[in-house]
Parts: structure tokens; sequence; C-alpha cells
């Protein structure tokens, strides 16, 4: 029986070597999926050059998409303090009061929360930082704020971290206290209209810049209700506006309620 024909033969070779590769991408994705992707995310702590090839990504992909904006509120003092009240809030829990990265949560995450004051930051566009505290970096805990924050207020936060890298005129910001667990125990989603207040005060982070009971220092304390409903609804200097999708006529009702109680004493 005759054999087959050398280019049978060829074809037969590059089908078996075809094969061979696609079974070896399949096989190698689903390593990668079954034991890489758990690992990866136990993983905390760098690998080598993994630190240095992520800001190198952040740096290229804030470059290419953020275009080529300056800052219409760069060195405004309005604007300064208004980015500072803003970063208070948003920011401050993970990069820290002065942006040193040292926040509540910035250690505990991976890769930890950058330090504002160095050149990785401030060597990046306005442009670069107006889209990253817009959109967000994946992967990285960085969220967008475009849902919390307007465009003229994120430029207000450019303006506040560009100053952070300004060691002789840096502007301190604000330390708010942390809420103790006496405080945090009034809010119960299912009590009465002060622990439902107390839940929604927490749960849209507004402790994060005025304290548990209103107790910040300066425009970030609260001392009562007066007008808070459009405060809420259509926000302040530094502070979003929080619409009917975020906090409903009911919860905003309950969260009036909380806010009554502040100056009465609560420790």
């Amino acid at each position: 029986m005759p054999g087959p024909t050398p280019a049978r033969t060829r074809t037969t070779n590059w089908r078996s070597i075809l094969l061979g590769l696609v079974l070896g991408i399949i096989g190698t994705l689903l390593g990668v999926i079954v034991i890489g992707m758990p690992l990866a995310i136990g993983h905390r702590q760098d690998l080598p050059l993994e630190r240095l090839y992520g800001d190198f990504a952040v740096g290229m992909a804030s470059n290419m998409q953020a275009g080529s904006q300056t800052n219409p509120l760069a060195k405004n003092a309005r604007a300064l303090e208004t980015g500072r009240l803003a970063y208070t809030g948003s920011c401050s829990v993970c990069h820290g009061v002065n942006g040193d990265g040292r926040g509540t949560f910035g250690n505990a995450l991976y890769p930890t929360a950058s330090n504002l004051q160095e050149h990785d930051t401030q060597e990046k566009s306005d442009a670069q930082l107006f889209w990253i505290i817009k959109n967000g970096l994946s992967f990285a805990g960085m969220p967008g704020y475009s849902d919390r924050y307007d465009d003229t207020q994120i430029w207000t936060i450019v303006t506040y971290t560009r100053s952070l890298g300004d060691a002789e005129n840096r502007k301190p910001g604000a330390d708010v206290p942390i809420p103790t667990d006496e405080q945090l125990a009034v809010a119960n989603p299912a009590g009465d209209a002060t622990q439902r207040g107390a839940a929604v005060y927490f749960a849209q982070g507004c402790f994060l810049c005025h304290g548990a009971i209103g107790n910040s220092t300066g425009e970030l304390g609260l001392r009562g209700a007066r007008e808070a409903d459009e405060t809420v609804r259509k926000g302040k200097k530094g502070m979003p506006a929080y619409g009917k999708e975020k906090i409903s006529e009911a919860e905003l009702a309950d969260l009036i309620t909380y806010l009554r109680t502040f100056g009465r004493g609560q420790g």
C-alpha cells in the first residue's frame, strides 16, 4: 500500500503543530484561571519590578486618555479650599490627611495607597490627575468619582493634590475624629428614625468629612440640621450632591432626624 505523499505529510505535520499550539494556549489559560488567579488575589507583596511596571502602566494609560487640558482652577485659593474639603472626605481615608499615603485604609490596600507628595503623582500633568480622579484605576483600589463630583469639583481636587507636592506651602488637611464603637452602635437600619438616619449617615460616608456626630473642626463641623435637606440634595463647597438615586426621601427624613441630635453631648 503506497505511503502518504510528502505534501500530505507536511500538511499533517502543520496541523499537528497548530493543534498542539491551540491545546497549549488553552492549557495555559486554564492554568492561569485555576492556579494563577487565586494566587494573584492572595498576593500581598511586590514581585520584582511589579511596582515599577504598575506605575508605568498607570502613566501610560492616563497619558493616552487624559488629553491635554490644563487646570482652569490652578492656584485658585477658593478652589484650593474646596478641593481640600472634598479630599478630606473622599481621599484622605486612603492617601492620608496630608497625602502621605498613610490613611486608615491606605496601608491595608494592595498596592498600598500612593504618596501624593512624591514625584510619581506630582510629575503627572493636571489632565492625567483629572482623568485618574474621575475614572479611577482598576485593580488598584482607586475608585472613580465621576458619579460623586462634577468636573469643576474634580478640578478643585486636582488643585489641592498639586499643592501636596509643595512642602513649604502645603496646606494641612482636616484631621477628622475617628468614630468610637459607641457612636457606630447607634446605626441600625431596622431601628427607630434616629438609628436609621445614623445608618444612612455612615453608609454614605458622611462621617469621613464631618465625624460621627458632626464633631469635625472648622467648616466640616455640623451642629444640627438647619437647611440640611437642601444641602444634601444640592451639595455645597467640597461636598457632592446626593440625588434620590443615592438617598431616598424616606432615608433623607431619617438622616435629618439623626443630624438633629448633633450638639446634644453624644459621646
